[in-house]
């Protein structure tokens, strides 16, 4: 065993210790009548969850032969089994005003190279309720910029929503956050700053500011409006816009997103523009089987857009060009073996304006992923 991964190994065995002995400790107090002390019995208290998602998958089109100019691997033959998401949660509870949340995230590698399934810091933050509902957020945490979007969409395991499956920003960011309802009933506003460094700490100059204020009735319709403005070394910066429309009952769940993003390379480098279009649709029987379709357009600078071409950031989990404009349809459907597991057959079709190889592969202007997603919480 390689020292990586003793070390891998002894910081997560760490991390499970610290999770399964903290609940004992805050039952002790408890019962002790600590918490009766501060004149709410219920706290402190605490939380551990848990999600797990995968999929067989079948790469069953491709708009290229080979896997990558370095590996030979022909991508009609890729096949296999992974799990592309394993979380541990644990949630702690000081009083009805102040919680924290810890989360640990391991996945598979999603460039098709295998590997050891490696865990990491997903959530670490600390939450104030500080004036009425007004909230303070601190460390690592969700962006604003399609967090709401993902929970409205409901279908993360199936595919990620279109600015995080593009690469136009984090899951995650290291900074604050304050948010909270508005004067108007329904409404709610957000406001982060962050350094823009994922799930990691600062490696470079520059800050991201999001913003983004939300009307919504539940059930009823639903408006969000979102901008965010980045700067980053060497006179680099990124504007990002959106605007979102929803819909939702007890079962049906309707969504349009539109969604710029003009990136500034450097003082003397012409802007490079991307625009995203998508929408979709999910019809439900509580807790027994759904439907859902979507589809996404992407125009503009697609050099932007990091794919998994030769000597770009791959998207993982998926081989696409960005070497011409295209539509991706998704569709399937899930069956609730329980509430909380569930089987999904689905498939990911991609189709190019224009051959993003006109020269090796003409005419090849597909890509298609079948997959068979297993997911279950707990």
């Amino acid at each position: 065993m390689t020292l990586h991964r003793i070390r891998t190994f002894s910081w997560f065995a760490a991390a499970l210790v610290a999770v399964f002995f903290m609940p004992a400790r805050a039952g002790a107090q408890t019962t002790s009548g600590q918490a009766g002390q501060t004149g709410d019995p219920k706290f402190p208290s605490s939380k551990i969850s848990g999600l797990m998602f995968g999929d067989y998958y079948w790469f069953a089109q491709s708009h290229r032969d080979e896997l990558s100019s370095t590996d030979p691997t022909p991508v009609r033959e890729l096949q296999g089994l992974w799990f592309r998401r394993l979380y541990l949660t644990y949630d702690y509870n000081y009083n009805e005003r102040l919680t924290t949340r810890f989360r640990l995230e391991a996945n598979s590698n999603g460039d098709f190279t295998g590997g050891d399934i490696v865990p990491y810091v997903k959530d670490a933050y600390l939450k104030w309720t500080y004036t009425g509902k007004q909230q303070l957020t601190l460390g690592i945490q969700p962006t604003l910029t399609f967090s709401w979007l993902e929970e409205l969409w409901g279908l993360r395991h199936i595919e990620k929503t279109p600015a995080d499956l593009y690469r136009l920003d984090s899951s995650r960011d290291f900074g604050f956050t304050f948010s909270g309802p508005l004067g108007i009933e329904g409404t709610t506003y957000g406001a982060q700053l962050g350094n823009e460094s994922g799930s990691g700490s600062e490696t470079r100059e520059g800050k991201i500011i999001r913003l983004a204020s939300r009307y919504e009735r539940n059930p009823g319709i639903a408006l969000e409006g979102f901008y965010s403005f980045s700067t980053r070394s060497e006179g680099e910066h990124r504007h990002t816009g959106q605007g979102i429309v929803g819909f939702r009952n007890a079962v049906a769940r309707i969504g349009g997103q539109y969604l710029w993003q003009v990136r500034k390379p450097g003082p003397d480098d012409p802007n490079q523009q991307i625009s995203v279009w998508s929408g979709f649709a999910v019809w439900e029987r509580p807790n027994r089987a759904d439907l859902f379709f979507r589809v996404d357009g992407v125009t503009g600078d697609l050099g932007g857009v990091e794919t998994g071409l030769p000597g770009a950031e791959e998207i993982d989990y998926w081989l696409l060009s960005s070497q011409s404009p295209f539509t991706m349809w998704i569709g399937g459907g899930e069956w609730f073996l329980h509430p909380s597991v569930r089987l999904s057959p689905n498939l990911e079709f991609v189709r190019y304006s224009k051959d993003p190889d006109p020269v090796n592969f003409a005419g090849r202007r597909q890509d298609a992923i079948l997959r068979l997603t297993f997911f279950w919480t707990f």
